[in-house]
């Protein structure tokens, strides 16, 4: 796996040094029409900073937790590349623009993961007992991540020197994390720890957002440029499995709904049209989903998925900020055209 995230890094470096030496040609745009667009390629790394959240939820009281397990993002480190496609000079009048990137987490330790269950039937049979009765924290480990955004749409210069964007985005994101190590504790044994060995849990998230986006492009300083862009929207979609290796037993989570936010800028910048360096900071905020539980007793001769019996739901969260530098630069196309 860290062979592939090398991989991904070296060709991304490799493909910035191309463009290099044909900065000083005016000519790196390519036309549509009479109007001059162009690509430009980003690569670079950065760090998410935040928690994700996986919830259990009791049936009859929509925000009563049974179970939370909080998995650290401190930090994820992350690889990425990006390629944007817009007008060459987008405040000479309106355009196309569209936005790939795709980012790479390393597998590294990530921080700490918590799980806390406020029910146990050894301690209340009743589901309103609102005391805590379970607690572990074991060291997270990120496997794997790729976070994948993809947005289209019109940009409309409404001053002199400023450009409102009206866009639609679709986002893809993968985490895998192992619990392994740390403590545990019980309310009914009077919270001693019992140490632990090994992994203990494994947890994915998949999330898939579809979002309009709003943004603001405004070249301040013959040398700066902000680009800052906002995301709300209802439409989350999250596949979720979580499996507790000791107990035997796996859980499969199908969400939607709730809220997503991310206020997102970058700061650009630029030593010529060509090339700039980007400081990138966005902070993603989801809550609110809900949906169903399903529970596989692992080497059960079923081998199925079963919907809880309790009628519990499933829930999920994820906060973080997303910190990056990454270089940018414009392909040369319309250069390489002529010559061909």
């Amino acid at each position: 796996m860290k062979s592939i995230y090398a991989f991904v890094f070296f060709v991304s470096m490799t493909i910035g040094v191309f463009p290099v030496l044909s900065y000083g040609q005016d000519d790196i745009n390519f036309t549509i029409g009479k109007t001059p667009y162009r690509i430009s390629l980003s690569t670079g790394t950065g760090v998410l900073l935040g928690q994700s959240e996986e919830i259990v939820y009791k049936y009859s009281k929509k925000d009563d937790k049974l179970s939370q397990l909080n998995w650290d993002l401190n930090p994820l480190v992350y690889l990425g590349s990006a390629l944007s496609f817009s007008r060459a000079d987008p405040l000479a009048g309106l355009g196309v623009a569209a936005d790939l990137s795709v980012k790479f987490g390393l597998p590294i330790l990530s921080g700490t993961m918590e799980d806390r269950d406020w029910h146990d039937s050894s301690v209340s049979t009743s589901y309103d007992d609102p005391r805590l009765t379970n607690f572990s924290s074991h060291d997270a480990y990120i496997q794997g991540a790729m976070l994948l955004d993809v947005s289209g749409g019109i940009s409309i210069p409404i001053a002199a020197e400023v450009v409102i964007k009206a866009m639609l985005s679709v986002s893809y994101m993968r985490f895998s994390w192992i619990a392994q190590d740390g403590y545990l504790e019980y309310m009914q044994d009077g919270w001693d720890k019992k140490y632990l060995q090994g992994t203990g849990i494994t947890y994915d998230q998949n999330w898939l957002i579809l979002s309009p986006e709003l943004g603001l492009f405004w070249p301040f300083h013959q040398v700066l440029t902000l680009d800052f862009r906002f995301f709300i929207s209802p439409l989350i979609f999250a596949s979720n499995t979580d499996t507790h290796i000791n107990k035997n037993v796996q859980y499969s989570d199908i969400i939607q709904g709730g809220l997503y936010l991310e206020p997102y800028l970058d700061l650009s910048f630029s030593s010529n049209q060509n090339l700039s360096l980007v400081l990138h900071g966005s902070w993603r905020y989801i809550t609110g989903t809900r949906g169903d539980t399903y529970l596989l007793m692992i080497g059960s001769s079923s081998n199925l998925f079963q919907k809880n019996p309790d009628g519990i739901r499933a829930g999920a969260s994820y906060s973080a900020f997303d910190l990056g530098l990454s270089l940018k630069f414009a392909l040369p196309l319309g250069k390489l055209s002529k010559k061909n």
